[in-house]
């Protein structure tokens, strides 16, 4: 149920794309020759870890199958990125999304859905569940004027569909979710940390996936990888903290917040 496509978007000159992307590689001109070369050391310079040049290298050899190393490619991400702690400090709409869904997640449980809609201002009278998840997914993301914004509008329109998938189950009432308990409050928090994660990444690498890949087959496979690599990689540092146990309207959520985002860029940071 994922949100994004790598074909028909943008090229590398992107301007969404991160500042330094296109500056590594002289007008970001690889071909799949490049990656046959770079198995040779005399053909070609060796790209500095954790500048795109290398983090570019190190994704068209996983995806042509030069190499098998999700980690490699994860790791030098996060590195050109600026590191963990300048990727946490970038996310500034997934923390403030993250925090939202928190505290739509703890009304829930609290009061119920529906004095959670009468808490909102919403009109869930004679609405289809999807209209009411759509105007969910506008008040946890409501802007989408920045490559930020996007990323955390996606991430969060993919937990809305994990929501969509649990009603589903429930005879499509949507009164459902009052019975949710602490361990999907959990998953869907933790899909929305790797989820925004990944699609950030994505966005900063999407032309990889399509430079490469010799047909969309392949392409989505790899994509599929990296995601799960991903979510696999985060979803260690939820062993240490319960998301349904937090009180998202505490002063110092946004703190906490912040640094699982770090955290979780540390361990993908220091991915093998």
């Amino acid at each position: 149920m994922g949100t994004s496509s790598i074909y028909g978007g943008p090229n590398d000159r992107n301007p969404l794309l991160p500042e330094g992307f296109n500056d590594d590689l002289d007008n970001d001109q690889e071909s799949k020759a490049d990656d046959e070369n770079s198995n040779n050391p005399e053909k070609e310079d060796t790209p500095v870890k954790g500048s795109w040049q290398e983090t570019k290298k190190a994704m068209s050899q996983y995806i042509t199958g030069s190499s098998n190393s999700r980690g490699r490619v994860v790791s030098n991400y996060v590195k050109a990125s600026g590191g963990s702690r300048a990727a946490s400090n970038q996310a500034i709409s997934g923390k403030s999304s993250t925090v939202q869904l928190g505290r739509l997640l703890l009304s829930i449980s609290q009061i119920g859905i529906l004095r959670t809609f009468e808490k909102l201002h919403i009109d869930y009278i004679g609405k289809s569940i999807e209209t009411l998840l759509s105007e969910i997914v506008n008040l946890i993301s409501p802007n989408s004027d920045t490559k930020e914004d996007i990323i955390a509008r996606n991430a969060t329109i993919e937990v809305q569909c994990m929501i969509y998938e649990f009603i589903e189950e429930n005879q499509m009432d949507i009164t459902s979710l009052d019975r949710m308990n602490e361990v999907i409050f959990d998953e869907i928090m933790r899909s929305y940390v790797s989820t925004y994660i990944f699609e950030r990444m994505l966005n900063d690498l999407q032309s990889r996936f399509e430079r490469y890949a010799d047909n969309a087959q392949i392409a989505l496979q790899k994509e599929k990888e990296i995601r799960e690599y991903v979510k696999v990689s985060v979803e260690i540092k939820f062993d240490d903290i319960k998301m349904s146990k937090l009180d998202y309207n505490d002063k110092s959520i946004d703190s906490i917040i912040g640094n699982l985002y770090r955290e979780c860029y540390e361990v993908l940071e220091v991915s093998l």
